[in-house]
């Protein structure tokens, strides 16, 4: 399927906020989001469904949060769609996307955490690039003043700007796993729920892809379980490369007390474990995911990793038109 670009975000443009997964749950963090977005010089409409809650866990029914992603899609007045929140449920949604409008429409969507679910499912099933990028109650909320102007500079060159982000300057050492150049297209998200869609018609074509991916409040055991996963159903054989974000609160073994004490076991050294069989090069430390200031990273455009390289990732190709 061709890859399909929405246009760049402009200033003045209407930015279509909604929950597709968890409700708003920090009302007051979500509104100063919101705020924020506009003083960016956005217009900001809500969904309809926007602060409904469902079974505790889910903003709306399935069918109520399905509405508002595809009436943002649809609304020719929308030029982007950003999401609150993560959470978990956003796969429940994925018979209901009308991606033959999506593809009609294309527009900047972004998101991350459960989010991965959606942006990868519609950048497979519509050819849209999309976005990993700040929810509005986690990410905007925090502001773009002080380090996280990194945050806003990343943002912009993503959604704002027709050029390829080009290098991605680290904020902080690296850890450079396995050596070497790496080039393709870029797939990923959240490590977990990016698991939730190996065997469906919405999995990542992962054939010569650099996998970025990240992590927030899993034990070491957790991921090796996740990743593990992967090399089973085969992703490995077929990926170029791996890029790893940062992985919040992810530094023990296990629950046990034991398990907390040990600390020759890491989380590197389980990653090169499992990896110990593929020469494609592995960088840990870029920052995006459940951290800040965050990067955001288009999915389905191409990226290289060069580990020769002081700053070692690249996004080589623009998302936006």
């Amino acid at each position: 399927m061709r890859t399909i670009k929405p246009r760049a975000l402009r200033k003045g443009d209407e930015i279509g906020i909604i929950s597709p997964s968890e409700p708003v749950i920090y009302k007051k963090k979500f509104l100063r989001g919101v705020e924020i977005l506009k003083k960016l010089g956005f217009r900001v409409v809500l969904g309809k469904n926007v602060f409904k809650k469902h079974g505790a866990y889910m903003a709306g029914t399935d069918k109520e949060r399905a509405a508002d992603l595809n009436a943002m899609f649809k609304n020719p007045q929308i030029k982007g769609i950003f999401c609150g929140t993560g959470g978990m449920p956003s796969n429940r949604l994925l018979e209901l996307i009308d991606y033959y409008s999506i593809r009609k429409n294309p527009k900047v969507f972004m998101g991350l955490s459960d989010i991965t679910v959606l942006i990868n499912a519609i950048n497979k099933v519509a050819g849209l690039v999309t976005f990993h990028g700040p929810n509005i109650e986690s990410g905007f909320s925090r502001g773009f003043s002080g380090k996280n102007k990194y945050t806003l500079e990343y943002f912009s060159k993503a959604v704002m700007n027709s050029k390829p982000i080009g290098i991605v300057r680290k904020r902080h050492s690296l850890e450079i796993l396995k050596k070497g150049r790496a080039q393709g297209a870029l797939v990923g998200g959240n490590l977990e729920a990016l698991t939730t869609l190996l065997g469906t018609k919405y999995e990542p074509d992962w054939k010569n892809k650099i996998f970025f991916w990240e992590e927030v409040e899993q034990t070491i055991e957790d991921i090796d379980f996740f990743l593990t996963h992967l090399r089973l159903c085969g992703v490995f054989n077929k990926i170029s490369g791996i890029v790893i974000g940062k992985l919040v609160g992810c530094d023990t073994l296990g629950p046990t007390d034991d398990w907390k004490k040990e600390k020759s076991f890491t989380i590197s050294k389980m990653i090169l474990e499992i990896c110990r069989d593929y020469k494609f090069p592995i960088i840990k430390g870029i920052p995006f995911g459940h951290s800040y200031p965050q990067i955001t990273l288009p999915i389905g455009v191409k990226a290289s990793i060069d580990t020769k390289k002081t700053n070692p990732f690249s996004i080589d190709e623009s998302g936006v038109k």
